[in-house]
């Protein structure tokens, strides 16, 4: 089944630091964006957050404005449909049982979605193919996904699918010899992705 999708969901947080600030933002945008769609989905029961984390498939950053303790934002989150109707039925039987005052004969499951995945638009720099082939490498082993928009003989257009917030990705892309920093914000050029150490 495919996955509900909200747009231009606003995400804003502050916090002791930028990383705890976005964790705390994507949590707020995960509810705003449940809220949008919980009429649609014809239930009043509010989940808990374990049980929204669960039903998110994907989160997009469309934007975003960061600071030391701070997090402002705007995100594509899409739910995931199967996930969301498994909670719904659990909301239909739970219902029921509060109504007839029996338990149901078996405890309710929500189905586990995929991992949450954060998406990046960056630009790949390398001198050769043996550093293009050697930046994928490490990629796979830092647990990124990686998906080639666009590519030439220096450089090439990605998207980066991170399953932690950007802040803690940036600190495992070093251990693993990738330095991931921010680039100039126009649209080409969000973020910058290369070996460590190379200019």
């Amino acid at each position: 089944m495919g996955a509900l999708t909200q747009r231009g969901v606003p995400a804003e947080a502050t916090a002791e630091n930028g990383v705890v600030a976005q964790e705390r933002a994507f949590a707020a945008g995960r509810r705003t964006a449940w809220d949008r769609i919980q009429g649609m989905i014809n239930t009043t029961r509010r989940p808990s957050d374990a049980e929204l984390d669960r039903m998110v498939r994907s989160i997009v950053i469309e934007q975003e404005t960061t600071g030391p303790q701070r997090y402002s934002g705007r995100l594509t989150i899409q739910f995931d449909a199967e996930a969301v109707q498994s909670f719904v039925e659990g909301s239909e039987i739970r219902a029921a049982t509060l109504q007839s005052g029996t338990a149901p004969e078996a405890p309710i499951s929500i189905t586990p979605a995929a991992p949450i995945m954060v998406t990046l638009d960056a630009v790949a720099r390398y001198g050769s193919l043996n550093e293009w082939l050697e930046i994928r490498r490490r990629l796979a082993i830092a647990g990124a996904r990686l998906d080639v928009v666009g590519i030439t003989t220096d450089r090439a257009r990605v998207q980066l699918g991170l399953r932690v917030p950007v802040g803690m990705a940036t600190e495992t892309f070093a251990q693993n010899g990738l330095r991931l920093a921010r680039g100039t914000g126009a649209p080409n050029d969000q973020w910058r992705l290369g070996l460590a150490g190379r200019s």
